[in-house]
Order: C-alpha cells, then structure tokens, then sequence
C-alpha cells in the first residue's frame, strides 16, 4: 500500500468528529514527522482536536534531531489551533492526605525492607501459593515471576529493563489489582530507557487503579534525578536524544506515585476491584466467619497496609456488605457511626485487628454490623 498514513487519515476522518489526546509529546524525529504528515490532512479534513501537553507547540520536539522539518507541523497547530496555559501552581494530587501507614513505598534496599515486602507479599496474598503465571497478550507474552490472589510481584529489571510497552503494563495491570515493584534504583537521564518505561508503567498502574507497592533504593522525591545533565543524552549510535520531555513528564509520574499513596486512591481502588472475592462471599452468608476468614477480611480492608482501619476503609467494608445485600452502596454515616462504635474504635476512630476479630470472629457477619440491631443467637 505503500504509506499508509492517507489510509488511517481517511478512517480517522470518517469515523471520527472530534479527536481528544491526553500528554502529546514528541521524542523522535520518526514520530515528528510522522505527525506533521498525518495531522496535516485530518486539520485540513476539518477534524476538531482537543489535545493536552506538558509543552505549548513552539516547544514540542524542543532540541531534536532535524527539528526544522518539524517547525512546518508546528506553524499548522499555531495557525488552526488555540493555546491555553493552564499553568498552575497548585498540584491537586498532592492536596490528599498521604496514608499514615505509608507502607507503599518502602525505602532504603536493606534487609529490614525487604523483610517488610515480604510480609505485605503474603498478607495481600492471603498466604496462598504463589506460581509464576505467563500473560498472553495479543500474540506477545509477559512473564509474571511471583503472583498469587490478584497480586504480582517484579523486580525493576523485570519491567523497565525489558522490551515491554504500554499495553504491556495495561495488561499486566488488568490481571492484576496489587503490584508489587521491587529493587528500583536512583533513576537518570543515563537510564532514559528504563526511566520512560517507568513512567508509562505508572500512567498504566495509576488509570487502572492499581494498588503500586515499591520498594526503592531512595526516598520517593529523590527518586529521578536530572541535574547537572545537558539537554539531551547520547544513543548507543551516538546520536542525541532529547530528553527535555522526560524531565518534565517525571513531575507528573512523582505527583501520581504520591496520590497513589494516598489513603483516598487507596480507598477508590479497593472500591473499583475486589481484593478479596472469598471473604465478600460471606457477606450474605448465615454461616460463621472462622478467625482466619476475619482476619483476611480485615487486610483486605485495610487498604493501606497500616494495622488499623479507619472511617473510609469501614466505610468500605459497609459499602460492600450493602452492595452484596441490597444491590446499592449507599451508606449514611449513622451506619458507619454504629459500626465504628461496635468495633470499639479509639479516640482517633481506629479501630485495631484484635478489636476488629473480637467483633467479627465467629460470628454470624450478616447480622454482626445490622445498624439498629443486635446479632441473635449464641
């Protein structure tokens, strides 16, 4: 067929009215002019684009290699398009509260760490067997080292020193609702490959609402460093790379990482995926929940691995009793108050694993926390 970006233009133009791309960035002189020739046709088709990007146009493909044969596409967007700064000096992902457990990311690499990712391992696992898996995913697979119940485990090398790509971490992040990530050094611009893998695994991890745990070889604001580096970096051919949109895309990456910390992202995620299938079953149960069963269900709840639950993670757990029971997940904070005062919650509202299995543990748990009622029976 020859050049085949007509063709997709033409689809493009048919199916679609209005086009809406999310961080365009430009890092390569085949993507450059592969976009100047491409939007070239859908502007002049009259297709209506709506993009968002860390640079305004003048500044795309900033420092790359024949940048002038760019510099047209550019004078394009300026001419057809209208630029909105909305440059703020609020970053509204830091604005929640970081959990209080702060067990998601886990520095330094010593042995104490990696004593605590093991034990956060086998309690979201639920202490099951844990097996290598293989995802197959459009003719490619990816192999999981260490997985179990939902949760995978990797190193850094697995991930970001592989050939693996977004839909890659897409997948991975489909499969799997809590994602451990182990061994992550002190990330530079002389990374840059396994720096922009990082990156797009945590845009997967962060849109799919996945539990990230990492442990690292430094705190999480020293995680990537990039001063005292020129603006680009050299290839194995001895080409220069720009690297200018890499900086700017890793503010974006350490403001997720930190939401994603955050006890309300925690809170969302569990709310979105099931950590634990077998406990939500006895919801609706008349059966007896055994203290084994009790305690999975309270580190199912708590989300954020820090030995008590607090009033969104109860709230949580309610939620999901009322979804079981009643097909809703409207809870009024009345229900939540009876709950928190029959676990016997201390002063900061916590309420702690033994006062949690003191309620729960053998009991009938469809009746343990009926609002306005008592449990009946021995």
């Amino acid at each position: 067929m020859g050049d085949p970006v007509p063709y997709l233009a033409y689809e493009l133009i048919c199916e679609t009215q209005v086009l809406l791309l999310d961080e365009v960035a430009v890092t390569d002189v085949a993507d450059a002019l592969m976009l100047r020739k491409l939007f070239r046709r859908l502007l002049h088709a009259g297709l209506v684009v709506v993009a968002t990007s860390n640079r305004a146009p003048a500044d795309l493909y900033l420092n790359g290699l024949q940048r002038a044969s760019f510099l047209p596409f550019i004078d394009d967007l300026e001419l057809r398009c209208e630029t909105l700064d909305l440059g703020s000096q609020i970053d509204y992902r830091m604005l929640a509260q970081v959990s209080r457990g702060a067990r998601m990311f886990l520095t330094p690499l010593n042995d104490q760490t990696t004593v605590q990712v093991q034990e956060l391992f086998e309690d979201f696992t639920g202490g099951r067997k844990t097996t290598q898996h293989t995802l197959q995913l459009r003719g490619r697979h990816v192999d999981i080292p260490l997985a179990a119940a939902g949760v995978a485990k990797f190193s850094f090398a697995d991930l970001c020193g592989s050939p693996l790509g977004a839909e890659d971490f897409l997948g991975i992040a489909s499969a799997y609702h809590t994602v451990f990530l182990t061994a992550v050094p002190k990330l530079t611009l002389n990374m840059i490959n396994q720096v922009r893998r990082f990156i797009t695994l945590v845009d997967a991890f962060y849109d799919k609402r996945v539990r990230l745990i990492i442990a690292a070889e430094v705190p999480m604001d020293q995680l990537f460093v990039s001063e005292g580096v020129a603006t680009g970096v050299s290839d194995k051919r001895g080409d220069i790379i720009d690297t200018s949109d890499e900086v700017f895309a890793f503010d974006r990456t350490l403001s997720r990482l930190k939401e994603m910390s955050a006890h309300e992202y925690l809170i969302s995620a569990a709310s979105s995926r099931r950590y634990n299938d077998t406990a939500l079953l006895l919801y609706d149960s008349d059966s007896r929940i055994s203290a084994s069963e009790a305690l999975a269900l309270f580190k199912a709840c708590d989300v954020d691995a820090s030995g008590v639950l607090e009033r969104p993670e109860i709230r949580l757990l309610l939620e999901n009793v009322c979804e079981r029971q009643k097909g809703h997940r409207n809870v009024l904070e009345e229900e939540v108050d009876f709950a928190l005062e029959r676990m016997g919650a201390n002063a900061d509202g916590e309420v702690s694993k033994y006062a949690f299995l003191q309620v729960v543990a053998d009991r009938k748990f469809s009746k343990v926390l009926r609002f306005g009622g008592e449990e009946t029976g021995s």
